[in-house]
């Protein structure tokens, strides 16, 4: 069993992405991805997908996300073609400010990936003819753009890969399946969270909002994030607090309220756990970054 790299399709470690489409007439052998997610989307036809020893049928039109530690392969293609995009999330995720409010990107990207290694193979999005022609139409741009590497492609790929995390996410949402799947619950439990961290946030509510008792919402949330909620909540408090500390007109009390915490202090002691700085000697850094070099 071959553990795939992404530096054998792509050798710009700078730039981690890969896009292709592809045919298979024959079986392909079971393999992991070090260290990188693979976005499939069915193009045609039909085969079976083998996911840790168990088997599942898919078709055109399904899409589902493999992380890395997930071992995978396909049987049986009939007439089956698939589009193949590589890529390190975190990444791409410092492009996209609030993709992460939306329950479906944490439902198709990292839930059920994570789910998928310890409880099956969970293929929740079959796109609809409509859905599947938008989706077709950007990946060919991508495509192109990844082909040709005009100036500034970089910044097209990224722009539309944007455009196709978003629009799966929402469709992961609306699609009439995952009303009532676990996934999509805890997912917009931490879609609560992105959206409502400045509040008081109580795990027993997060829990309620998910339908599981307080006890298996950590525990599953610990499973797919490895951190737990509380953990969570306060890394997005900080980076809230450390864009904040970017406007000098702000006091530190006030971005500590406006963040979240219930004090300076409680939040000074805390952002200097995550940072390695308090946030006064964030924003001197900051303040040095600003001030002009004179010769």
């Amino acid at each position: 069993m071959n553990n795939v790299k992404l530096d054998w399709f792509t050798q710009d470690e700078s730039f981690p992405f890969f896009i292709q489409y592809g045919g298979h007439d024959d079986d392909m052998e079971l393999h992991t991805h070090d260290n990188f997610s693979e976005l499939v989307i069915v193009l045609s036809g039909t085969a079976i997908h083998e996911v840790d020893g168990e088997e599942y049928p898919i078709k055109k039109g399904d899409v589902f996300v493999i992380n890395d530690r997930t071992c995978h392969g396909y049987k049986k293609p009939k007439n089956f073609r698939i589009c193949n995009i590589m890529f390190v999330l975190p990444y791409f995720l410092d492009f996209q400010s609030d993709i992460k409010t939306t329950p479906g990107f944490h439902a198709l990207f990292v839930i059920e990936p994570t789910l998928t290694r310890e409880q099956g193979f969970k293929r929740q999005l079959t796109l609809n003819l409509e859905q599947y022609n938008k989706i077709k139409t950007l990946t060919d741009e991508l495509m192109t753009e990844d082909e040709e590497k005009l100036p500034g492609y970089q910044t097209m790929i990224i722009s539309l890969l944007t455009q196709i995390f978003t629009s799966l996410s929402r469709y992961y949402v609306s699609s009439k399946k995952n009303k009532s799947t676990e996934i999509i619950s805890i997912a917009s439990a931490i879609a609560y969270m992105e959206n409502h961290f400045q509040e008081e946030i109580s795990i027993e509510d997060l829990a309620k909002r998910s339908g599981m008792s307080s006890r298996h919402f950590r525990r599953v949330f610990h499973r797919v994030y490895e951190i737990s909620p509380a953990k969570y909540i306060t890394i997005l408090r900080i980076q809230a607090a450390t864009n904040a500390l970017h406007n000098f007109d702000l006091s530190v009390t006030e971005i500590a309220l406006m963040c979240g915490f219930s004090d300076s202090n409680y939040f000074s002691r805390k952002f200097k756990a995550e940072t390695g700085k308090s946030p006064l000697e964030y924003r001197k850094y900051l303040q040095g970054l600003h001030t002009p070099f004179v010769l």
